[in-house]
């Protein structure tokens, strides 16, 4: 079924080897879950195809000098399935606004190449983000080869990415005008992956699409950690600690909570860091682990009592948002706590302790904390595994990928009206 297909994922994961050195050369904290949602698309296709993909890449790291310690990327080969892959990660000029028309100058060269060339194979370019850089490289191929099949992968809406950013009038008027090009963009994309249904609308697609609000992890195998029986439940959240994301509200509830054998552990970075500082030393229960290794937070993870994520329901931007971060706390087997964010599919209702949002916004958050709390370690256990058990049934990569694929199948045939 998916034999003569030349496909190539066009994103700006981290290549693994060298990981180490984007994180360490990272000013400010790097997309994680943007580069683990990559990594599982890939391994998605990967197991669904009888060879693998081949990903050019641009990496999505922030500018020099502020967020990025070099000026300049290199161009260099890698191999993400052993030596049974050809990939590129194509390199690029470091500036604010400048890298973006760099990044599409050097992507062009290989991205003519490839769509000139005759394999005989349906050509289909899969592109992680919807930024300018990457739905013009799909108008450009489409340009050259009005056969090749474009996917474009959606995790946010162009209007609502960088929401930590302070935004500056140089930057609402640089983000207005790229968000339009990338509007005349979409006569060339040919389907879509949304994370939410309300997505459709929002970018008036009459295309075929399929919804893939993310991919459940398995890496929780290979980490060691249990909950400890010591008498002490631990509530854990890591990922981005800027206040917009819910992380004072977290404190502010968690500090009504009186029981001296409870305590939270937060991990990351972000705008909120002082604050956390600050009440780490007024409540000595509050840990602050600053920003760890994935394999140190995912240890984290799999040793606490439940784990939260604490971003409210209260803009719009939920609306198109399911959290990867979910996904990921809920492939772990520890129970989660989250607000009913609009974009969360109801199939997760009996899989996760919902927050009453009946009540003040803190009141409702503590108030949730301290009933799963009070459970007990038997009842915890069962919600935790029954909601892993459904994510790495349903959601797991080659699944995910499989709706793609057969999305992509279609529309070569030419059976392809909405």
């Amino acid at each position: 079924m998916y034999n003569n297909l030349d496909i190539i994922f066009l994103g700006g994961l981290f290549p693994k080897e060298k990981e180490e050195d984007i994180i360490n050369n990272s000013i400010i904290s790097v997309q994680n879950a943007a580069n683990n949602l990559q990594w599982e698309f890939v391994k998605g296709l990967d197991e669904n195809l009888p060879k693998p993909i081949k990903i050019i890449n641009s990496l999505y790291i922030g500018s020099f000098p502020k967020r990025y310690k070099k000026l300049t990327i290199d161009t260099y080969k890698f191999h993400h399935a052993l030596q049974n892959s050809h990939d590129i990660n194509v390199g690029f000029l470091n500036l604010p606004i400048i890298k973006n028309f760099s990044r599409y100058h050097s992507l062009k060269t290989y991205f003519k190449k490839w769509a000139l060339n005759k394999s005989g194979e349906t050509k289909i370019v899969i592109a992680y983000a919807m930024t300018f850089t990457f739905t013009h490289i799909l108008r450009y191929v489409k340009r050259i080869n009005s056969n090749i099949i474009t996917c474009l992968i959606v995790p946010d809406l162009p209007q609502y990415m960088n929401l930590t950013y302070n935004k500056k009038v140089i930057y609402t008027l640089i983000k207005n005008i790229e968000i339009n090009l990338i509007k005349s963009d979409t006569n060339y994309i040919d389907s879509y992956v949304l994370l939410t249904e309300y997505m459709r609308d929002a970018l008036n697609i009459n295309v075929p699409y399929v919804v893939i609000e993310g991919i459940s992890t398995n890496l929780f195998d290979n980490v060691n950690g249990v909950p400890e029986d010591n008498g002490i439940k631990t509530i854990l959240y890591s990922g981005g600690l800027n206040e917009k994301y819910g992380v004072i509200k977290l404190i502010q509830a968690f500090e009504k909570l009186q029981e001296k054998n409870y305590q939270l552990i937060i991990c990351g970075s972000g705008d909120a860091e002082a604050y956390i500082k600050k009440a780490a030393t007024r409540d000595k229960r509050i840990i602050f682990k600053g920003l760890l290794k994935r394999e140190e937070v995912l240890a984290l993870q799999k040793s606490a009592t439940v784990l939260v994520n604490p971003r409210p329901n209260n803009e719009e931007y939920t609306k198109y948002s399911f959290p990867s971060k979910n996904l990921e706390y809920l492939s772990s087997g520890i129970p989660l706590i989250s607000y009913r964010l609009d974009g969360i599919p109801k199939e997760y209702n009996e899989y996760i302790y919902f927050i009453n949002e009946d009540t003040e916004e803190s009141d409702g958050l503590f108030l949730t904390m301290k009933e799963v709390l009070e459970k007990s370690d038997e009842e915890l256990k069962e919600k935790g595994l029954r909601a892993k058990e459904f994510v790495l049934k349903e959601k797991n990569s080659a699944n995910q990928a499989k709706k793609l694929l057969n999305m992509i199948i279609t529309i070569s045939e030419g059976n392809h009206r909405l």
